[in-house]
């Protein structure tokens, strides 16, 4: 394949338990992956009591940790407060620069559509926040006057944390590279086993097709008119 990826999360850990092992089958089929977190993740913190500039630091390390595992080739950290991440101009400039450097062929991150508010952790204010970031930034990167550079075209959306998926990817063969990528980040789960037996849980009740999987809904971006973007 040889894309270049940039995947989009509100939080360190965010792309790990959602798409972990899709990530990584990207990652061996020779694929380049950038990664932006757009908060710092301290207000999640499930193993004991920290200061905040300590939480923030142990969630960056996770985070690095896991890139290194991924060997994605940059972890861009936007710094946003945990809880508080907004949909702003600003937010959406940020992205669609980022976008314009990496120049991705296909962009993963949290489905702007899921409006079905059944899970308190899917439907997180963040999540929200990010997917529409991330969907309009896009847009943002093709256009010529928007913002200042080359515009760039990405071809695909993966959404993850979607209730509409239509694609389902196998991840069998790599059920135990996503445990490693999530094992990474220790500050999200009490009990490692609890951990494992609920990711294998969770990924086995998508489809039938596959003993574990991913869901997604995968939309290709189509251009309004024929012809290359000059």
């Amino acid at each position: 394949m040889n894309n270049i990826i940039l995947a989009i999360s509100a939080h360190p850990d965010d792309i790990e338990f959602a798409c972990g092992g899709t990530m990584f089958k990207l990652k061996e089929k020779g694929n380049s992956i950038f990664l932006i977190v757009a908060t710092n993740g301290e207000n999640g913190f499930k193993i004991g009591h920290q200061p905040r500039k300590k939480r923030i630091k142990i969630r960056h390390d996770e985070q690095l940790k896991s890139a290194r595992l991924l060997g994605i080739k940059k972890v861009y950290f936007l710094n946003y407060r945990d809880g508080y991440l907004a949909y702003t101009d600003k937010l959406r400039d940020q992205i669609a620069k980022i976008i314009k450097q990496v120049k991705p062929d296909l962009v993963i991150t949290f489905d702007p559509a899921n409006c079905s508010f059944e899970s308190i952790n899917l439907s997180h204010h963040d999540h929200r926040a990010i997917a529409e970031a991330s969907f309009d930034a896009v847009f943002a990167a093709r256009n010529r006057y928007l913002l200042a550079g080359k515009p760039h075209a990405v071809k695909t959306f993966y959404f993850y944390g979607t209730s509409k998926p239509n694609h389902f990817e196998n991840i069998t063969e790599y059920i135990d590279n996503k445990i490693d990528l999530i094992r990474t980040h220790r500050s999200q789960y009490h009990d490692e086993k609890s951990m494992k037996d609920w990711v294998k849980s969770h990924l086995s009740s998508y489809t039938k097709k596959f003993k574990y999987s991913e869901q997604f809904r995968v939309v290709e971006i189509k251009q309004p008119f024929k012809g290359k973007i000059k």
